[in-house]
């Protein structure tokens, strides 16, 4: 966990995040596109329906699938959307990697075996041997940002009965 290599690290992950933005952005955008698409073909439809030269029994089918049509697409743009505002987080820097492996350092080396093996298991998600090379599959374990703490009252006291009860 050199500088050098630290320095790679966060690069690779900041490509990585940035190539999903634009992946998602651009399904957004054909998403976007199909959807005035299909507007503009119930318009039409809509537009000879108004004329009286076809029946509304005739373009039924049609409107219908275009309905279904655009509510599938509306589906897929909420959840791009989502997944877009989920990945507007801030790209990762040098020195917060640091600090992380840091506390990866302290709690590797003052945990027990089985807390470190544990803790290695959360994370690891595989490792490939092949002759003198090993390939390691893994998420970046991150610690949370904050401890959330809560302070809640056991019990309140309640009074039962009316006056003449004690």
């Amino acid at each position: 966990m050199t500088r050098e290599n630290l320095e790679k690290l966060v690069y690779l992950v900041n490509e990585e995040m940035d190539s999903l933005l634009n992946e998602y952005q651009e399904k957004l955008e054909t998403v976007d596109k199909s959807v005035v698409d299909i507007n503009h073909r119930l318009e039409r439809l809509y537009d000879i329906l108004e004329t009286g030269k076809v029946k509304f029994e005739d373009l039924m089918p049609r409107i219908l699938q275009h309905k279904y049509r655009l509510g599938k697409l509306q589906e897929t743009k909420t959840e791009l959307e989502l997944k877009l505002s989920e990945r507007k987080i801030e790209l990762a820097d040098v020195e917060t990697v640091k600090n992380y492996v840091e506390e990866l350092r302290s709690l590797l080396s003052e945990s027990s075996l089985t807390e470190r093996k544990s803790f290695i298991m959360s994370f690891v998600k595989e490792v490939k041997v092949a002759d003198k090379q090993v390939e390691l599959m893994y998420t970046i374990p991150m610690p949370p940002k904050e401890i959330a703490e809560e302070k809640v009252p056991v019990l309140s006291i309640v009074h039962n009965g009316g006056r003449y009860r004690t």
